[in-house]
C-alpha cells in the first residue's frame, strides 16, 4: 500500500514538472524571424526607392535597430535610423546609384534575442533628374559604411541589463515549481504515513 502511494505521488510529481518545464518554454523560444524584404535579395529594382522595408513574424525594438545600405562605391545611402512600426522595419535611403546594393542589418526580437542578415540586390533605375550630386563621392570612408562589430556588439549589449533571453527566466521558474511540487508531494506522503 505505501509503496503503491509513494509510486502514484512520485509519477505525479514527474508529471507535473514535464508540463511546467515544457509549456511554458515554447513561446520563449519564439524569436522574430523575416518573412520578407522588399526589394526581395537578388531582386533588380526599376523604379527609385524612398526605404527598404523589411517583415518580421513578431515586433522588433527599434532603438537597436541598425540597416546600412551601401552601394558598389562603398557609400552608405541610409538616411536617417530606421523606423519601426508593428512587425514593419523601414529604412529611408537617399537616392541609389547604379548596379550592386549590399543591404546589412541587424536588430532585436521583443523577447531580447538579436538577429541579423544581409542580402543584395541591383539598381536598375534611372539616375535622379533633380540636382545631382558632384561625382566625387562624399567624404565618407568605406569603413564607415559597414557597421563595425563593435557598433553592433554595442547595440545589443543593453539587451542585457533588459533580463537578457526570456527563457533563462522560464527554466528558473519552472525549476521552482519543480522544487515546490516535489516538496510538497513529500509533505503530503509524510503525512499519510503518519
Amino acid at each position: 500500500m505505501r509503496l503503491h502511494v509513494t509510486l502514484r505521488a512520485t509519477l505525479a510529481a514527474a508529471a507535473a514538472a514535464l508540463l511546467v518545464t515544457l509549456l511554458p518554454a515554447q513561446p520563449a523560444w519564439a524569436h522574430a524571424k523575416l518573412v520578407k524584404s522588399d526589394p526581395a535579395g537578388g531582386a533588380t529594382v526599376s523604379a527609385p526607392l524612398a526605404a527598404v522595408t523589411f517583415t518580421f513574424t513578431e515586433m522588433v525594438k527599434q532603438q537597436f535597430s541598425t540597416v546600412v545600405v551601401t552601394g558598389a562605391d562603398g557609400v552608405s545611402y541610409s538616411d536617417g535610423a530606421p523606423k519601426s512600426v508593428d512587425k514593419t522595419l523601414t529604412q529611408p535611403v537617399k537616392p541609389l546609384p547604379g548596379g550592386a546594393i549590399k543591404v546589412v542589418w541587424r536588430t532585436v526580437s521583443v523577447d531580447g534575442h538579436p538577429i541579423e542578415g544581409q542580402f543584395t540586390f541591383t539598381n536598375a533605375a534611372p539616375a535622379p533628374t533633380s540636382a545631382a550630386p558632384s561625382s566625387a563621392p562624399p567624404a565618407t570612408s568605406a569603413a564607415a559604411a559597414e557597421p563595425s562589430s563593435t557598433a553592433l556588439t554595442a547595440a545589443a549589449d543593453p539587451i542585457l541589463d533588459e533580463g537578457g533571453d526570456g527563457g533563462v527566466l522560464w527554466l528558473v521558474l519552472g525549476g521552482v515549481a519543480v522544487v515546490l511540487v516535489l516538496a510538497g508531494g513529500a509533505f503530503w506522503w509524510r503525512r499519510r504515513t503518519t
